[in-house]
């Protein structure tokens, strides 16, 4: 009889765990008519796949509603002679956003956006570390400097994600680097600084200590050579409780979502080698819908798009014009 108590017990206390779960994986944090909608934008992806960086950011700008646009700024393409530099073609990307009411938020340092993550100008690939840090500031000085006085730009992210060792080609996390590129970055400018985690694998504690406003990724499909593809069993709700937590134990005044997942998580980090098969596996149309319905339930009022020029590319140069299609009207919508 006892035996037969405790099997009830256990039995109704699984049951009380999975009816929670459901509850919880069917709750809507968010408000709609409050969320901000943008996407991240990079030169290098378009050039990656074949495109017009030029024609895909207009067809942005022009056909999709975004209200915030994140751009890298790659620092091989700006200084390619030592002190010498070079941001017309960002002048470009932020005058022409400006023209469509578009905020802007550049992405400084050596760490941005696009494989692989650290973008070293080639004339410096015999500097030390030491060396590189010196030369970073020197560049974070002359980005801001440079871009301080747009009316469109609201904020600055100071590299990205720079507290991950376990992705991209670059030297182990510095936290006495990042704080020295903030401590710069607000002396020369009052606008707020975005620093950002993955929103997965870190607790987010060592970008919200150091940060005005915390951006982190959303990934719900990935890949490596142990696991294969991954799925992230998360709620909704797992974001939206460790951002109100964040802000609670930090000074950190927003949590923001800068990587909504809508493409594939790639192999080899090349998408374009990558089988068709293979990418809508990982990530077909109704991925990107369940997505996009996950992001608005975490209770985030900010959120950027991953994947755009992806969408492009799919309709220009592979005959599937459905996700590029679906994101007008869902942009356009308000989503």
């Amino acid at each position: 009889m006892k035996n037969l108590k405790s099997h009830y017990k256990i039995f109704f206390s699984v049951l009380i765990i999975f009816i929670s779960l459901v509850i919880l994986a069917n709750l809507n944090f968010g408000d709609d008519q409050k969320i901000i909608w943008g996407a991240t934008f990079s030169k290098k992806q378009c050039q990656e796949l074949g495109l017009d960086w030029q024609k895909v950011y207009g067809k942005i700008l022009d056909e999709m509603n975004f209200k915030v646009l994140r751009i890298p700024v790659y620092w091989d393409e700006v200084e390619k002679a030592e002190g010498k530099y070079d941001f017309s073609d960002y002048d470009w990307i932020i005058n022409k956003a400006q023209e469509k009411n578009v905020e802007i938020v550049p992405v400084f340092g050596r760490r941005v956006p696009r494989w692989p993550e650290c973008h070293v100008p080639k004339i410096y690939k015999n500097y030390s570390e030491i060396e590189l840090q010196n030369r970073i500031l020197i560049l974070l000085e002359n980005e801001v400097n440079h871009f301080k006085n747009y009316k469109n730009i609201k904020k600055w992210q100071i590299s990205n994600e720079p507290f991950v060792n376990f992705f991209g080609q670059c030297p182990p996390a510095d936290n006495n680097l990042v704080e020295r590129e903030i401590k710069l970055v607000k002396s020369l400018s009052s606008k707020p600084i975005v620093i950002t985690e993955s929103g997965e694998l870190s607790t987010w504690l060592p970008g919200a200590k150091l940060t005005d406003i915390l951006g982190f990724s959303m990934y719900r499909q990935t890949w490596n050579k142990k696991w294969g593809y991954f799925y992230y069993p998360l709620l909704p709700a797992y974001y939206y409780f460790k951002a109100q937590l964040i802000k609670k134990v930090t000074n950190v005044k927003e949590v923001i979502n800068t990587e909504l997942q809508v493409e594939p998580w790639t192999k080899s980090n090349e998408l374009k080698n990558m089988d068709l098969f293979d990418q809508f596996y990982s990530m077909d149309l109704q991925q990107v819908k369940t997505n996009i319905d996950f992001a608005r339930k975490s209770g985030i009022n900010e959120i950027y798009l991953w994947g755009v020029e992806w969408w492009y590319w799919l309709k220009e140069k592979q005959n599937h014009p459905e996700f590029w299609e679906y994101g007008k009207t869902l942009i356009n919508a308000g989503i």
